[in-house]
């Protein structure tokens, strides 16, 4: 039988992302595309009013020893101006040696710490490097705990 009772879904509440990022050059830590098309100007999500931030990488592909700098970092823009790596405001310390595939690294930050590091932060990213050019990483960033949460159902994302 049905639930008789209203449907309030989690994600709802919550903004999540996906993306596959293969570094451009190894040794030179760099932002991750979050944007939505890849390749397009925007590289960081906007803050929106959210509190708590999670990022997770995990290794798709690899042909070195995978992630050697990872974290969770404030911008001034949507194309990840002011984004570096003096702006991070939690970072991984990877010693835990994420060197085969399906390895995954999280790290969690809120909003207070990521004014700490940059007041103006309108912005949020991730800061990646890999130990080489052609390793693939899975990123996925959640923003959640919304200063004002809504009661609708999860919306679904398909490009365009």
């Amino acid at each position: 039988m049905a639930a008789t009772t209203t449907a309030v879904h989690a994600s709802a509440n919550r903004k999540q992302i996906t993306v596959i990022h293969q570094p451009a050059t190894s040794a030179t830590a760099q932002l991750v595309d979050l944007g939505q098309p890849q390749g397009a100007s925007t590289k960081c999500l906007a803050i929106e009013g959210y509190r708590h931030f999670t990022a997770q990488v995990t290794a798709s592909a690899l042909t070195g020893a995978g992630v050697t700098v990872f974290g969770i970092c404030g911008a001034t823009a949507a194309a990840g101006t002011g984004a570096s790596a003096s702006t991070i405001a939690a970072s991984h310390a990877v010693g835990t040696a994420p060197d085969a595939e399906g390895d995954s690294l999280f790290l969690e930050c809120n909003v207070e710490q990521l004014r700490e590091v940059l007041s103006t932060a309108t912005h949020i990213g991730v800061w990646l490097d890999c130990a080489n050019d052609a390793d693939e990483i899975a990123v996925t960033f959640t923003c959640e705990d919304p200063y004002y949460p809504v009661a609708g159902l999860t919306a679904d994302y398909t490009a365009a």
